[in-house]
């Protein structure tokens, strides 16, 4: 099965000593009706904006002069591999800054897929080339991260490091803005430590064959509008494909000091699943048969791992692509299969108020990745039919649960009572509003934790991790039984083991956004395209009116996506254009403006970091 703890010690206290994975309770046991509403309940094209805006609060690397954020600027000032990688882009997983290799890579895949499936109601919309444009800053991480013929970046940036008692977090342990941790990540520390090449000696067919998925996909996606880039991602998905099914193995297996930490935080279950799924859409990308044969084979050796569908296990996705490709009732009946586990009487369960739980941490992402399979399948048979209908029901419910059928939302920014405070670090220590500058890391950790403050900047359309099997929730990030899986592990040496009968999740990731879009694109679907007005940013409080927000965004007087123009000949997304070299970022603490900044915030980080370094002044926990 997938991940069911992501364990880290984030910590007050300078060593944490790493914990055994802790088997939280689910006692769903319900089973709730739920009548299909005739009509859209909700606005999902708002909140299909809103998903997707998600994805800028965790953009890596320079985000060019248009940035939509004004709480976000460039960041990944050190993070030039040793061969010379450029690996500043991307996503950064969570609240950390990780890129761990097999969930970016699925998240990636996951986005193309959405489009996939759902780029015309996405289009309808005007979102699908904002959701084309969130798959390309991805996958140009992916590219970068080819070293050469025989090692692959599975894995970039310094979650701990080992020391005489324990582990010392570094990337967990650092509480300020991205734009800013080169300056005063513990014990000065930068990423390029954290490095881990996947190759002939230290396989990853896991790794690997995400990462092959991600690119064959994006070349589906790019197809019809930019063969070239189609095209280069596709020769690559290739070869990594080829050097996953060569050299087999696991990170599980490895050796590698930089791919212990991930074991426990990751956990791999086995590697077919993504041989079977990179081969899938490779068939998808080029019709070659050879690789629909393959990916039929792989199918056999993965397929006691049908049950899930996540960062981890791939193979009802797989079943998907292969149905719609090739419409062979074979890959119809294992989908059905997959669903019957979900639908009443089947072995997962609801809550009494029918959300299904599969994994407490990060419930309702088990959800979303669920429903997204219900609503292809759904599409490809045709809403109407009884196992059509059926599908979008459940599937329904549970992204209804999400935005507010249980009494509440769940996703920042909107509904009723959504969470205000979200475990990210960015959203609450920006760059531009970061009272603790310069403070030690133990003091910043315990505002984080313990202060009952909400987010400084709203991280729209974030999906929090979700509530316990009994529905309960607690938007408090002090009370570690109510909050992420990383708080809860740095207080349980503090405050003891206790058995506790009810858990939420506040952490916010990259993977439970990834079919939390497709679905609300498949709401649009399912409910009639011409029935949902595009959604823009016109309204959103994105940052920009605080006083040490700089550089605004430019949009063209044309503009209706990022605008409250109306009646553009035009709705199309404007891209970003250039490097954004000055985030406005200033010294000293408190609220200062960063306006008055005097040197490149790349060159300052670099002559910070040096002196530092040669006055042996490493910045300590």
């Amino acid at each position: 099965m997938g991940v069911r703890s992501l364990l880290a010690g984030l910590l007050v206290a300078v060593t944490v000593v790493a914990q055994d994975p802790i088997q939280l309770p689910n006692n769903a046991n319900s089973t709730v009706p739920y009548d299909l509403p005739q009509t859209a309940k909700y606005d999902y094209s708002e909140v299909l904006h809103k998903a997707l805006l998600f994805y800028h609060a965790q953009r890596s690397g320079p985000l060019g002069k248009n940035r939509r954020l004004a709480w976000r600027g460039d960041t990944c000032f050190i993070c030039t591999g040793p061969k010379g990688e450029d690996l500043s882009g991307g996503y950064f997983e969570a609240a950390n800054t990780m890129k761990w290799g097999l969930p970016l890579s699925w998240t990636l895949t996951q986005l193309s897929f959405n489009i996939y499936v759902f780029g015309d109601a996405m289009k309808a919309v005007n979102q699908l080339d904002e959701a084309r444009a969130g798959v390309k800053w991805g996958v140009d991480y992916l590219i970068n991260c080819v070293s050469d013929s025989e090692n692959f970046v599975g894995q970039f940036g310094v979650s701990a490091i080992k020391n005489g008692t324990g582990e010392v977090d570094i990337d967990f342990g650092y509480f300020g803005p991205p734009e800013e941790y080169e300056m005063w990540v513990p014990l000065g520390i930068q990423r390029p430590s954290g490095i881990a090449y996947i190759n002939s000696t230290n396989p990853s067919s896991e790794i690997l064959g995400e990462s092959a998925a991600a690119l064959a996909a994006a070349s589906v996606t790019f197809a019809s509008t930019d063969k070239a880039y189609s095209d280069k991602v596709l020769g690559l998905a290739k070869d990594l494909y080829t050097r996953a099914s060569t050299h087999l193995g696991s990170y599980m297996n490895s050796t590698h000091p930089n791919l212990q930490t991930v074991k426990v935080w990751y956990p791999s279950s086995i590697y077919y699943d993504e041989l079977a799924w990179a081969a899938s859409w490779l068939f998808a990308a080029t019709k070659d048969q050879a690789y629909y044969t393959q990916a039929k084979d792989w199918i056999v050796k993965a397929y006691e791992h049908g049950g899930e569908y996540s960062w981890d296990e791939k193979l009802p996705g797989a079943y998907v692509v292969l149905y719609m490709e090739t419409k062979n009732e074979t890959y119809k009946a294992e989908i059905e299969n997959f669903m019957a586990n979900y639908y009443p009487g089947g072995k997962v369960k609801q809550t009494a108020k029918g959300l299904m739980i599969d994994e407490v941490w990060g419930s309702l992402r088990y959800a979303a990745n669920t429903a997204f399979i219900m609503l292809s399948y759904a599409k490809s048979i045709g809403y109407q039919t009884a196992n059509g209908t059926r599908a979008v029901t459940f599937a329904a419910q549970q992204l209804n649960y999400m935005l507010g059928d249980c009494g509440r939302s769940w996703v920042v920014g909107f509904g009723k009572d959504w969470p205000l405070r979200p475990y990210h670090k960015s959203s609450y220590n920006s760059f531009i509003d970061y009272p603790r500058r310069g403070t030690d890391n133990g003091d910043q950790s315990g505002d984080f934790l313990e202060s009952n403050a909400t987010n400084k900047f709203i991280l729209y359309g974030a999906l929090v991790g979700g509530p316990a099997w009994d529905d309960t929730f607690r938007d408090d990030r002090s009370s570690y039984e109510y909050t992420d899986k990383y708080h809860l592990i740095s207080f349980l040496p503090l405050r003891g083991l206790m058995t506790v009968s009810s858990w939420a999740c506040l952490q916010v990731t990259q993977d439970y956004n990834a079919a939390f879009v497709g679905i609300n694109a498949a709401m649009i679907d399912y409910y009639g395209q011409s029935n949902f007005k595009p959604f823009t940013d016109c309204g959103l409080d994105l940052g920009w009116s605080h006083p040490n927000a700089s550089n605004p965004p430019q949009w063209p007087a044309d503009d209706c996506y990022h605008t409250c123009n109306t009646g553009c000949k035009s709705l199309a997304v404007s891209p970003d254009a250039g490097n954004n070299t000055n985030n406005g970022t200033g010294s000293g603490s408190g609220t200062q403006s960063g306006a008055s900044a005097s040197m490149d915030m790349k060159q300052s980080v670099a002559a910070l970091v040096g002196a530092l370094v040669l006055g042996g002044l490493a910045v300590m926990i």
